[in-house]
């Protein structure tokens, strides 16, 4: 292979370097080179050679592709980057077809003339700037372009290889032929599985004799009904003499190519003949360009009525001239009229055609990529449709309105399809193979109504990890757009200019929606002449203003697709920018004394830091996010948050990052109990327990608690109790008043667990007079529970269970009072749970059962996790005393589904299994119920739970009483002794559970 040739780098590519754009790569290859260059003197070899090379890349910049790099006999060449163009796979296509022809045709001079193998992929590449010793050249670089040349030599000699991807792309009728498959590694090609690989043999470009409608009949048309309609009543007209003409005006991907397939059906059910007009922007510069296929097309429907054509329509002389030369796709007709002449000629053509046609036939003529279209094919389009003989249905982008509204009796504008018929349309996609709802979710969310989005996402998640909705969602979220749609977006985002660009790529990294006020300052930081960047987005509908000072994206997908265009650096740069930005902008507001939209939250410029590197920045602003958060006891923002935090934190030195985990994980500790998601914070908390992260002795002691109290809520009471002992000495040395009611509340809670209920109540009481009046709303900083609330209801279910309902009423009442005065969600939902547990385990289920309801309620409205299989326990049990046994089953089998009763390993998971036992006796189940029993009974034994342990032999002992079925996992329970011991801790309610089971 001989040294690389140095491509010049095109001047008006300069705003696209260092960026990601999706584009057709082209390999061609002299086959046998070598042994041709030995058997020629040297010089000849070397004329042979470049002489190939020049038809090669003569061939390549014929169809707007630009030749990257000549090394040896090999070139490497990319379509769709200069011009920017979304057809870059047909225009590489037809590139690659002509380099063969070329080679065939004998004009290198040399017989037998070599042989080219060419081989195209399209996908996401990398244009880089690359200096050399020639100086600065265009690279690209990316694996698809490794994957184009794989392809390459998979072709054979003489002949043209394509992947899957390209043929997808091409929209024109191609034959081709399979040539086996290559690990592409694409978004395209499911992993294992590679993509397939054709050798194409032909394009049918302009040589066709009836043009084809190219809308995709694959899946139904959904959510479309009033357009049909209208396209019904255009077309179903034509029967009784009505000719109309119908405009519809859509973004790309919107449906319009669809809706005209459908014409086309409605058509041939009417009895009604078609013809096609489709633009092409191959041709958007030819003169009359796309109206060759339409008239040959013409002219064989008309050929059983008329062999002559021309003759039929009593065509000028001149008018002849041109019907030949438009039917033959010759542009030199005529050639020596003016312009105006020639456009008068053709439009008298066509028209006298169509009228001809109309005359012998009902015609709907279905005009597509209208925006394509050059205008003299406009003009003789606006004449026919003025000419009143036939229907005419014309489909085009928003930038083609003005041109084609005018022709039209009537305007139809294709909108994005709303939530429910594009979970229909996906829903019905995936019909043989179901997704997740989660998944689901993700797809309408991600495609934002737009139906080729919707298809394509659809269609992706067939061979993806669907089977997982969490692997299905976050492949949803990371993967790659869909060639088709990349193809689509990129060509309009790179038909910028430099400026807008900039433009573009700033407000990318702002998100899908920003306030007005960014994008003006936006547009002051980065563009030369602001006012004409930003009308330029605007022109180009990348950016809209939505009211109300907002301004966005014009479709989610662009923002992406422009985020994802621009390269590492330039992410960087605009995230850095952007921060620096919306700091001025706070510290502005801050100085006004003023708030608002255009005042960034920390969380929003965490998210700018650590996307521009700065990662110890990124911490410090999702500190303070994290602080807000939890003073307005947002608590999915603060696990998320949290998430964020730990994932930032990966990026600091390990002493560092220890150190930011484990005071992240002391502030969202209160919060992340409430999602029963306390263990993935054990790690953190326990370095700053054993001192191995050193936040100072408050935190270690605040630590050592959170540690006795994760212990509890796994089951582990006793591990617990030696924590809460070094937390207590800690105490002892330094008194805290609000570690000393912390310490209280889990001293409590692991009393009780652990058989000593006195104790319990008796830590409470000490808590409880330790908040005097004023302390007892009091939160001890940003916690999401006032903790005598949280006191007082632990401690009304204890006296309730050792029959001193008379304080437990005084309790629940304070816990009520303090909840509603401070307006705390989980205060009211724990009060609220209390207060309905008094009255079911009082026996006055029916009151209790409107409580027990709203606490569950709440529970599931604000996401309290952690406290879910308490509330829905509870409130199955007193729908089973009530003989609500529906709903009671449904209550229990949700739970169940959910299941947080995994996570929490306390006295709530043995109420969920005692709820199911019961379930089961009162449906007449008694094996079920004995099954259930011994869930509960070992649960109790292996969480350390010494009064839930006699709740379930109690429970066993009901369950071998009453359904006549021996529990496996009870010893044979002595009622008796039972009794006694429960007499012992002073536990009332089973005392008069046990009394009913006595002979």
């Amino acid at each position: 292979m001989g040294s690389v040739v140095p491509n010049a780098l095109p001047e008006n590519l300069s705003g696209d370097i260092d960026s990601i754009r999706f584009a057709t790569i082209l390999f061609a290859d002299i086959v046998g080179s070598t042994r041709l260059l030995r058997a020629l003197d040297p010089e000849d070899g070397r004329d042979l050679l470049d002489s190939s090379l020049a038809l090669i890349q003569q061939a390549i910049h014929e169809f707007g592709g630009l030749v990257v790099r000549i090394q040896g006999d090999g070139v490497m060449a990319v379509f769709g980057v200069q011009p920017a163009a979304e057809d870059h796979a047909l225009r590489g296509a037809l590139a690659a077809l002509r380099i063969g022809e070329k080679m065939k045709s004998g004009s290198l001079g040399f017989l037998p003339a070599p042989q080219v193998r060419v081989g195209l992929h399209a996908g996401p590449i990398l244009l880089r700037r690359q200096d050399s010793d020639f100086g600065s050249i265009l690279d690209v670089v990316g694996h698809s372009a490794h994957v184009a040349g794989q392809i390459e030599k998979m072709a054979p000699p003489g002949s043209v290889a394509i992947s899957a991807t390209v043929a997808s792309l091409i929209a024109e009728p191609s034959e081709l032929r399979p040539a086996g498959s290559v690990e592409s590694g694409g978004s395209e090609s499911p992993e294992g599985r590679g993509e397939a690989v054709f050798e194409l043999l032909s394009v049918d470009f302009l040589g066709s004799d009836r043009v084809t409608v190219k809308g995709n009949a694959t899946y139904p048309v959904i959510g479309r009904d009033a357009e049909m309609e209208q396209v019904r009543r255009l077309v179903s007209g034509l029967a009784s003499g009505q000719h109309g003409s119908l405009a519809i005006i859509g973004e790309a991907g919107m449906g319009k190519s669809r809706l005209l397939l459908e014409a086309s059906r409605l058509a041939a059910g009417y009895g009604t003949t078609f013809a096609a007009v489709r633009g092409n922007a191959l041709l958007a510069a030819v003169p009359f360009g796309c109206l060759g296929g339409t008239l040959r097309h013409l002219i064989d429907l008309l050929h059983p009525f008329t062999p002559d054509a021309a003759a039929a329509a009593q065509l000028s002389a001149n008018e002849t001239v041109c019907f030949e030369g438009l039917t033959a796709n010759e542009a030199g007709w005529l050639a020596h009229l003016p312009p105006g002449d020639r456009s008068r000629i053709a439009t008298g053509t066509m028209v006298r055609i169509v009228e001809l046609a109309a005359a012998h036939m009902r015609l709907v003529l279905l005009v597509d990529d209208a925006h394509y279209l050059d205008s003299e094919t406009l003009t003789v389009l606006a004449a026919i449709g003025r000419g009143g003989r036939i229907a005419m249905i014309v489909a085009g982008r928003p930038e083609a309105t003005q041109r084609i509204e005018g022709m039209c009796t009537s305007l139809l504008r294709l909108d994005s399809l709303s939530q429910a018929s594009a979970r229909t349309l996906v829903s019905l996609i995936n019909r043989l193979s179901p997704i997740e709802d989660s998944v689901l979710d993700h797809v309408i969310e991600r495609a934002a109504g737009l139906p080729l989005a919707l298809q394509e996402f659809a269609v992706m998640l067939q061979s993806g990890p669907g089977a997982e909705a969490a692997d299905g969602a976050d492949m949803m979220s990371a993967a790659p757009l869909p060639a088709r749609l990349d193809s689509l977006l990129a060509a309009r985002l790179a038909a910028l200019d430099a400026d807008a660009s900039k433009l573009c790529q700033f407000c990318a990294a702002l998100g899908p929606t920003f306030p007005l006020s960014r994008l003006q300052r936006g547009a002051a930081l980065m563009c030369r002449n602001p006012t004409t960047s930003l009308a330029r987005l605007i022109d180009a509908r990348v950016i809209e203003f939505s009211g109300s000072g907002q301004a966005r994206f014009t479709h989610q997908l662009v923002q992406e697709a422009a985020y994802r265009g621009m390269a590492r650096r330039r992410r960087t740069a605009m995230h850095t920018n952007a921060l620096e930005m919306l700091k001025e902008t706070k510290a502005e507001a801050a100085a006004r004394g003023s708030t608002g939209d255009e005042v960034a939250s920390h969380a929003e410029l965490a998210t700018h830091a650590e996307k521009a590197g700065l990662y110890a920045e990124a911490m410090s602003h999702l500190w303070e996010a994290c602080v807000e958060a939890l003073s307005l006891a947002a608590i999915d923002s603060v696990r998320q948050l949290h998430e964020r935090a730990c994932i930032v934190a990966a990026r600091l030195p390990a002493t560092e990052a220890a150190y930011q985990r484990a005071r992240f994980a002391l502030l969202a500790a209160d919060t992340l109990q409430q999602l029963s998601l306390e263990q993935v914070l054990r790690d953190d908390i326990q370095a700053v327990a054993e001192a191995r992260v050193d936040l100072g002795p408050s935190m270690r002691t605040v630590a050592r608690i959170n540690m006795a109290l994760l212990d509890w809520i796994d089951g582990a009471p006793t591990r617990g109790s030696a924590w809460l002992a070094q937390a207590e000495r800690d105490l002892d040395a330094h008194e805290s008043l609000p570690r000393r009611t912390y310490a209280d509340l889990v001293a409590a809670y692991l009393a009780f667990s652990m058989g000593r209920p006195t104790e319990a109540v008796t830590r409470i009481e000490r808590l409880g007079h330790r908040l005097a009046d004023g302390l007892r709303g009091e939160t001890f900083g940003a916690v999401v529970v006032i903790p005598h609330v949280l006191a007082r209801a632990f401690g009304a279910w204890y006296l309730v269970d050792l029959g001193e309902t008379a304080k437990a009423r005084v309790w629940v009442a304070e816990a009520l009072n303090l909840s509603r005065r401070y307006g705390h969600s989980y205060s009211r939902m724990l009060a609220e749970l209390a207060h309905g547990y008094l009255h079911y385990r009082g026996g006055r289920s029916d009151r209790a059962l409107p409580m027990l309801r709203r606490a569950y309620a709440d529970c599931l409205h604000h996401n309290f996790l952690g406290f879910e299989p308490a509330c829905a326990s509870w409130l199955a049990l007193c729908l089973i005393e009530l003989g609500l046994l529906d709903e009671a089953s449904s209550v229990v089998s949700q739970s169940v589904g959910r299941g947080n009763f995994r996570k929490v390993r306390t006295s709530a998971t043995y109420y969920l299994h005692e709820a199911r036992a019961r379930l089961a006796l009162a449906m007449g189940d008694a094996r079920e119920a004995s099954q259930l029993a011994t869930l509960a009974l070992n649960h109790a034994r292996d969480c350390e739970d010494v009064v839930h342990e006699l709740h379930a032999r109690a429970l066993c002992a009901e369950v071998r009483v009453r359904g006549g079925v021996s529990v496996n996992a009870a010893e044979e329970v002595d009622i008796q002794a039972l009794h006694s011991r429960v007499s012992e801790l002073g536990l009332v309610v089973l005392q008069q559970r046990l009394k009913t089971l006595q002979p």
